[in-house]
């Protein structure tokens, strides 16, 4: 496979690759096109590829260039990975997202609305190019919001786009802490349906045992989610963890990743409270004047360390877990993996990702913005069968989806008034009394 990463300098990239190496036939023969504005952040990540322990086993070229259209010609694949966030603006966002009682976030948000606006003409640009030089590639985008930009180039492009995130790895996560083990587990059959970050579980099985007979005995009485080790966010998790189980008690329904905004919709008041903490921590500092320098000042010291392995004569730490290893390691869980040898057509995955419905989802149209699991071969998408919102979402998951396919309509058509429509389909306090 001939797969272009647009953002080939990111740090995201090198875990991934060394994980698909381990598959020799997904890249023997083939090319890792790493595509950067900066050609010396996509040279370090190229540079760390080819002397990585798994590329001395592959016949594979790997280049790096900032000319995107000879990198696109042949390819069987576009990941595109890039920050559409900046500072100052995210900061002042957030700060009038508290102000006026609305949450914020890079997603499922007012403010990721127009993080939509602000990063569409470009996803759309590179589908376009992609129809020009190769038509028959996929597009995976793990830009926020992906369900917004995954409907646009689909829907208005020849171009097959997936919505990807951290989600397909979270439940992975959150299942095992729930029952006590903090690790991942890969063994997690799950089918979920709804929108990014907030999608809900509507049944699944770990090691041919049902998934709700599994929760019924371990979520006893005095259940507390366990001490978290493997991260230095311990804290922060076991609240996402507490949040999700009374979601679950409430409602008979898990959801399928804890991330925040998600969550928040339907623990609104939590929420905002958690936002003000956030703001004013983060305003003890800001300075809306040197933002966004110092935002890309925190980006360069963090590249310079990896440039520095990559010009170096000794070699990286290629052996410790990825957790304890984020830059080096090997990320079996990131979702693009299994999606890549999927489409490599090594053998058929079972995915959850952002892509437009397509009949996937009970009572939504085709065109709607949605995230649901997926069977996928080569470039092949077969929904799997039986998915629908669970009755107490239903009405917060259809006017979240609205909201998104609005958007996804006015970037790909250039429309404002659409723009504004989707902002009017943005719900507020749907659990909550206000």
């Amino acid at each position: 496979m001939n797969i272009t990463f647009v953002g080939g300098g990111s740090l995201r990239i090198l875990p991934i690759v060394r994980a698909l190496l381990q598959t020799p036939e997904v890249f023997d023969g083939s090319s890792i096109r790493l595509v950067d504005l900066k050609l010396e952040r996509a040279e370090a990540v190229g540079r760390l590829i080819k002397r990585c322990p798994e590329y001395r086993n592959v016949n594979c070229e790997v280049v790096w260039t900032t000319d995107l259209d000879r990198a696109l010609d042949g390819a069987d694949l576009l990941y595109l990975t890039t920050a559409i966030e900046r500072e100052p603006s995210d900061t002042l966002a957030l700060q009038a997202s508290c102000e006026y009682g609305y949450l914020h976030s890079d997603q499922l948000s007012i403010n990721g609305a127009f993080l939509a606006a602000r990063g569409g003409n470009m996803v759309m640009n590179f589908a376009r190019k992609m129809e020009k030089y190769c038509p028959e590639a996929m597009m995976l985008i793990f830009a926020n919001p992906v369900a917004v930009f995954s409907a646009a180039v689909t829907n208005y492009t020849k171009i097959k786009a997936l919505g990807i995130c951290a989600g397909f790895a979270n439940c992975r996560w959150d299942l095992p802490r729930i029952c006590g083990r903090d690790r991942y587990e890969s063994e997690w059959n799950i089918v979920a349906a709804g929108v990014n970050h907030l999608s809900f579980i509507l049944r699944g099985e770990y090691q041919g045992r049902n998934m709700n007979e599994i929760l019924g005995e371990q979520l006893t009485a005095d259940w507390q989610p366990m001490q978290i080790t493997s991260n230095d966010c311990g804290e922060r998790v076991r609240e996402g963890l507490q949040k999700m189980v009374d979601i679950y008690r409430r409602f008979g329904t898990m959801i399928f990743s804890s991330e925040f905004d998600g969550m928040a919709h339907i623990l609104w008041p939590w929420a905002l409270e958690k936002q003000q903490g956030a703001l004013h921590q983060l305003m003890k500092h800001f300075n809306p004047e040197t933002a966004a320098a110092e935002g890309m000042q925190r980006v360069e010291n963090k590249f310079l360390e990896f440039a520095k392995a990559a010009s170096s004569q000794q070699a990286p730490d290629w052996h410790t877990p990825i957790n304890n290893n984020i830059t080096f390691g090997v990320d079996f869980s990131e979702i693009s993996v299994p999606i890549i040898r999927a489409v490599a057509g090594l053998e058929t995955m079972r995915i959850t990702a952002s892509h437009p419905n397509r009949g996937a989802v009970r009572d939504f149209s085709d065109n709607a913005a949605l995230e649901y699991t997926m069977d996928l071969h080569g470039k092949t998408i077969i929904p799997v069968e039986n998915q629908y919102i669970p009755s107490p979402f239903k009405g917060l998951i259809t006017s979240l989806s609205e909201h998104q396919t609005l958007l996804a309509d006015a970037i790909a058509r250039q429309d404002g008034k659409l723009f504004a429509d989707a902002l009017e389909a943005y719900p507020m306090n749907k659990f909550s009394a206000n």
